[in-house]
Formats: structure tokens, C-alpha cells, sequence
């Protein structure tokens, strides 16, 4: 077992039988590299690179940084312990290809329990902040802890019912998940302030089509409009196709983790061309 996104290509896990192969997708917001390498330690390489270009924040010393209008290209490294069961810790490195140095590199991580089978429970904490820094500004904190989220789920199968309905092939396969995320402090865009207790709900399901091609949905409630900010998605898809699940294979797909809106809210918006399109490898340790 191994490591979203990642993301997030979330919420979902894939039922495994004896004639299908199953793509394992976890609670935490970004895919778990590593979802099929059974392996106590795993890493991945990653290339990903946006849509198109945007102004984006670089720091270029201990106190000095510039804004640059880029497609912001990045290798990401991404590393994942799992001493026992479905228990897991991971950590990715986030290297840009431009504009490179150890100032403008950051990371994001997670760790908890989480089970990618049907009929199972998890609890995940993960950090996936863009001011996850080694070398931060003076006086600022490599990570801000408080910041990330905890999130409960539960994964569960369609009634057969319905599942049969929806599958296209007889070993293709069809799973949800809904849980509860928490953040204890978040930054309010409205009043430029650290707020605390941001809560949402969430759901999600994935479709796997002949063992290798997928599909991700996900989607978000926020009980207080309010806590919801202008980069917090209302939902979050993905598709792509992976080799496999083992050390040695590799995947493709494509990520939509920015902010979405539904079609009836007045400001909606899919934001394809501000997701990213990825590239991975899981070394064969």
C-alpha cells in the first residue's frame, strides 16, 4: 500500500474480486502514489505540469521573493513508510523546474490509517499547504500543523442493483466513499485573518473500466459558506490510466483540485485548463 496528491485523487477505493484488479484510492485530498506496492517503504517520481500559465509567488532568498507568470512545471519525490497494516506516513517534495532553488521547493505530507477495501473505516491527517517550506522566511515555521486537515471516511460498494446498471464491462468496478473533514485553523481570504474550526463534508466515487483505466469524482458541502474560500473546490475530478500498482509501474493521468464551483452557484466554473496533468513512475525498490 502506498501514497493522492495529492491528492487527491480522492475518496474512492475500487472493490477487489479474483477476475479484477483493483485501483485502490484512499481518503487523504491527493492520489496515493503507491496504492497497490505492498513494500513497508515505497517512493515514487512524478512530473506535473499545469494546463497553462498563471502568476505564481516564487522565493528566491531567506527574505526575498518575485512574482513570475509561468507554467509552473514540478518534479515531485514522493516517499511512504507502512510498518503495519494500512497504517501509513508519507511525505512528497515539490521541486519546480524553473525558477529552482531550495527556497522555492516545498513539501506536503500526511499519515494515518487507511484501509482502501470496502466495509472499512479511516482516519487520515494531511497537509497539503503551499507554505510547507525547508528554508521559510525569518520568522515564519517550516509547517504550519494546526493548518491541516482530518478527515473520517467510510468506503462502501453501490447495491448490486445499481452497480450493474452503471458497469460497463463485467470486470470493470464502481466504489464511494463519504466522510467528515475538520481544520482547526485556516487563513479567511475575506478578512485576511487565521480563523479556527473549518468543517465540510464530502463524497466520492470512482470508476475503474478494464482494470487500468479510471475515473474520480468527488464532491464537497461546507455547513458555514463562510469557512469555504475562493481556492476550496466544491468538487474535484480526475481520470488517467495506470500500468499497474506494484514497484516499477506507471501512471498517467489528468488532476482538478483547484477551485470548482457548482452550475447553479453564480460564480460556476469547471477550471479544466487550471488542472495538471501527471506523469509517474513507482521505483522498483
Amino acid at each position: 500500500m502506498l501514497l493522492s496528491g495529492l491528492f487527491f485523487c480522492p475518496l474512492v477505493v475500487v472493490a477487489d474480486t479474483a477476475n479484477t484488479q483493483a485501483v485502490k484510492l484512499f481518503t487523504n485530498p491527493w492520489s496515493r502514489l503507491f496504492s497497490g506496492d505492498e513494500a513497508e517503504f515505497s517512493t515514487a517520481l512524478t512530473y506535473s505540469s499545469p494546463l497553462k500559465k498563471k502568476s505564481v509567488h516564487v522565493p528566491t532568498g531567506k527574505n526575498t521573493s518575485e512574482e513570475v507568470y509561468k507554467l509552473n512545471q514540478r518534479g515531485l519525490f514522493s516517499m511512504q513508510y507502512s510498518p503495519i497494516s494500512y497504517f501509513f506516513t508519507n511525505m512528497t517534495v515539490r521541486v519546480p523546474l524553473q525558477n529552482t532553488s531550495k527556497y522555492s521547493t516545498d513539501f506536503v505530507y500526511s499519515f494515518g490509517y487507511d484501509d482502501w477495501h470496502p466495509g472499512t473505516f479511516s482516519l487520515v491527517y494531511g497537509n497539503y499547504n503551499d507554505n510547507n517550506r525547508f528554508f521559510p522566511e525569518t520568522g515564519a515555521q517550516k509547517t504550519r500543523f494546526e493548518q491541516g486537515s482530518w478527515t473520517f471516511g467510510y468506503k462502501f460498494t453501490l447495491p448490486k442493483t445499481v452497480e450493474s446498471a452503471l458497469l460497463i464491462n463485467n470486470d470493470d468496478a464502481l466504489v464511494c466513499q463519504v466522510g467528515y473533514s475538520y481544520v482547526p485553523r485556516y487563513y479567511s481570504d475575506a478578512s485576511s485573518t487565521i480563523k479556527d474550526n473549518k468543517n465540510s463534508l464530502l463524497g466520492s466515487c470512482g470508476y475503474t473500466l478494464q482494470q487500468h483505466y479510471f475515473l474520480r469524482l468527488s464532491a464537497f458541502y461546507y455547513p458555514d459558506k463562510n469557512q469555504q474560500q475562493p481556492w476550496n473546490y466544491d468538487y474535484t475530478y480526475s481520470f488517467g490510466y495506470t500500468s499497474g500498482y506494484a514497484g516499477g509501474s506507471w501512471s498517467i493521468y489528468y488532476g482538478n483540485y483547484t477551485g470548482t464551483r457548482y452550475p447553479w452557484r453564480q460564480n460556476a466554473n469547471a477550471n479544466f485548463s487550471s488542472g495538471t496533468i501527471n506523469l509517474s513512475w513507482n521505483l522498483p525498490l
